[in-house]
């Protein structure tokens, strides 16, 4: 089924963050996301990352150091996509990572086109209802159980800024969606790509930034690029000598950049299959851009439609001048402590945070530890709060505690969330607790301690989110 050109609204601009948008690219009369969203977010003015130049000497020191445009008039290249209606029936389809996929059934002809190489996605913009469906190493079986199995799905309303849940992967390993990063030819035809592009590199950080929500990576070095990493072209590089499609990408990753999505080939930008429209002869001038030519980018910060979080340092990785106590929290224990992942010249690295480099690290010794924070709302917070965490502890000796959230009302009232973690995880596990108070919060008060035990408690990723679920948050095991 051959994709539908895409088409561009011109006609409308809005400004966010001091930068002017233009209206996002449409495919079948769907807005890829809004205007406001990280892949429509120009970067040129964006201020330079002050890492920059360790990130880019770093990413040359472990693969290519030359732009790669992983797609063009070979039928093989690129990745491909297509778009149905709401006539197109709801199929069923099994996935072997179904923690961090969104359920199915989803909208997937038999005959979708299926990505070459080792990937496999599969990209369905559903028009009628503006919908992307996005799956990984996808296989058409036709069984009598299930029409298609694949690693992970995800769906991405279009009309939304929603983010997967933190620490959730999507059809691409850094949880963001495939289709809004790809190079399009007809946008390229047209002399104007209003995206970033989506990027890959050999050796990722494990960690990521906005807009990202995964990581894929053992690599725990401050220089290695997180997944979500913005990247541009620089102004003073000279682009004159390039015209048609390779200039209108050029401009494009001057503009709008890259963003890191996935571990592959080094500066390999993604673009669609189209072998009837790509132009090799073109395309291979980008070939002769260097990875020195690009930037790092401070990020634009989250739109405002997207829930942001109101704890501070919920990943653990600022401490506190005594080097224990992270920065903004409070403890009640000596010997509990910030713990951060360490690099290890003889052997592998010692791997201690769920993501990032640090976590928290409850030691035990039979008592009530405590680690809190409070958070001062103003104004105050009507809707929903979900406080969410990742945790590990130990079986023998035993580990355990709790995690209570305190809301406090303008008048007074208040409603406790609590959730109880058990001992033997041994791996890190998800939690999560939700609640509307039916109140004003003004206040919470966040608490973790452990109970009667000796063994350790390590947390993670610890969050509290103001309003509904963006999408299902991962639920206790």
């Amino acid at each position: 089924m051959r994709a539908f050109r895409l088409s561009l609204a011109l006609c409308a601009v809005v400004a966010v963050f001091g930068v002017t948008l233009a209206a996002p690219p449409s495919i079948g009369g769907c807005q890829i996301f809004p205007s406001n969203n990280a892949w429509n977010t120009p970067v040129d003015t964006a201020e330079v990352h002050p890492n920059s130049a360790n990130y880019i000497a770093n990413i040359n020191a472990n693969g290519g150091d030359y732009v790669h445009p992983d797609f063009g008039e070979d039928p093989s290249y690129g990745i491909p996509w297509t778009t149905v209606t709401s006539s197109q029936p709801l199929v069923p389809i099994s996935f072997y990572y179904p923690d961090e996929s969104d359920p199915g059934p989803y909208p997937i002809p038999s005959n979708a086109p299926v990505e070459s190489g080792s990937d496999h996605h599969v990209l369905i913009v559903e028009t009628t209802n503006c919908v992307l469906y996005e799956v990984y190493d996808a296989e058409y079986t036709g069984s009598d159980t299930t029409d298609w199995e694949a690693g992970s799905g995800a769906v991405w309303p279009l009309g939304s800024n929603d983010l997967r849940p933190d620490g959730w992967t999507s059809a691409d390993a850094a949880g963001l969606p495939i289709l809004p990063g790809l190079a399009r030819c007809d946008e390229a035809e047209s002399g104007t790509i209003d995206h970033a592009l989506r990027v890959t590199f050999s050796e990722t950080q494990r960690a990521y930034i906005y807009p990202a929500t995964h990581f894929a990576s053992s690599e725990t070095g401050a220089n290695y690029p997180p997944m979500g990493l913005r990247l541009r072209l620089k102004a003073s590089y000279n682009i004159s000598h390039l015209d048609g499609q390779a200039l209108a990408i050029a401009q494009a990753l001057k503009k709008y950049g890259m963003i890191v999505a996935d571990n592959g080939s080094n500066w390999f930008i993604s673009g669609e299959t189209n072998p009837g429209c790509w132009d090799d002869d073109d395309l291979n001038r980008l070939k002769d851009i260097p990875g020195t030519a690009f930037e790092v980018v401070v990020s634009p910060p989250p739109p405002s439609d997207v829930p942001g979080d109101l704890l501070k340092n919920g990943g653990f990785e600022a401490a506190s001048p005594n080097g224990k106590t992270p920065a903004y929290w409070t403890r009640d224990a000596q010997k509990d402590k910030q713990v951060c992942n360490t690099e290890d010249a003889l052997g592998p690295d010692v791997i201690v945070a769920q993501a990032g480099n640090c976590a928290y690290r409850f030691k035990g010794n039979g008592t009530n530890d405590k680690l809190k924070q409070t958070i001062k709302l103003s104004p105050a917070l009507a809707g929903g709060v979900t406080v969410s965490a990742y945790i590990k502890t130990e079986a023998n000796p035993a580990g355990s505690g709790k995690i209570k959230a305190k809301l406090i009302g303008t008048g007074g009232e208040t409603e406790t969330l609590s959730l109880d973690f058990p001992s033997g995880t041994l791996d890190w596990a998800p939690y999560s607790v939700g609640q509307d108070p039916g109140f004003a919060i003004a206040k919470v008060k966040v608490k973790v301690k452990t109970t009667a035990g000796s063994g350790f408690v390590w947390l993670d990723t610890v969050s509290v989110v103001a309003g509904a679920s963006r999408l299902p948050v991962p639920a206790a095991p």
